[in-house]
């Protein structure tokens, strides 16, 4: 990949830094969500007195695995060579924002924009990263998302932005973009040196 224009990197969280955590299937029969609808599509969709109360599993769940996260291999590896360059870097998850906040602390990260459910259209909108762009004041096609999932990908496609998949699963995900097996790659797929 040529990326002589890159000028900024956006990260998805959980799956992405992170060792993938919470047991989505448990999580969602605990909340209710009928099968392909998204958890907190379904949410905002009850109740306000049954949204409060799902809204308060899913809370609990991602402030739990916030507080288990372990960075994927080479996390460390990888903002010790980001720091080395000028490239931008923004976090976007649909987590909340003490959970997101939490796992920036506990693995000393550093982004310029952190972005969460509470500013904007969850992911696969392409909504959060149009907002980081925009907050970072580059194009899309200067940047790149580095997602695990179905919807980190359909959020970049609908943003424009290219995508590259961390395939922590071998999971054999399959359309346009990149693939990686790990975030020690990631730099070296870009064809950017961290020196």
């Amino acid at each position: 990949m040529n990326n002589a224009n890159l000028q900024a990197i956006l990260f998805d969280m959980d799956g992405t830094l992170t060792v993938p955590h919470i047991d989505w299937k448990s999580l969602r029969a605990r909340v209710g969500v009928p099968e392909g609808a998204g958890i907190m599509e379904h949410i905002y969709g009850l109740p306000p007195d049954e949204a409060r109360r799902a809204e308060g599993i899913v809370r609990e769940t991602e402030l739990e695995a916030a507080e288990a996260a372990v960075p994927n291999e080479g996390l460390a590896e990888l903002f010790e060579g980001l720091d080395r360059l000028p490239l931008r870097r923004a976090l976007i998850t649909n987590n909340h924002r003490e959970a997101m906040e939490r796992v920036v602390a506990a693995f000393g990260l550093s982004f310029e924009v952190m972005l969460c459910r509470e500013d904007g259209m969850l992911k696969p909108a392409p909504d959060l990263l149009w907002v980081a762009l925009e907050r970072l004041g580059v194009g899309a096609g200067e940047a790149v998302f580095v997602g695990d999932g179905r919807y980190d990908r359909m959020a970049s496609e609908a943003a424009g932005v290219p995508y590259v998949h961390l395939d922590n699963h071998g999971d054999g995900e399959d359309g346009d973009g990149l693939v990686i097996y790990s975030l020690p790659e990631l730099l070296p797929a870009l064809g950017v040196d961290a020196g």
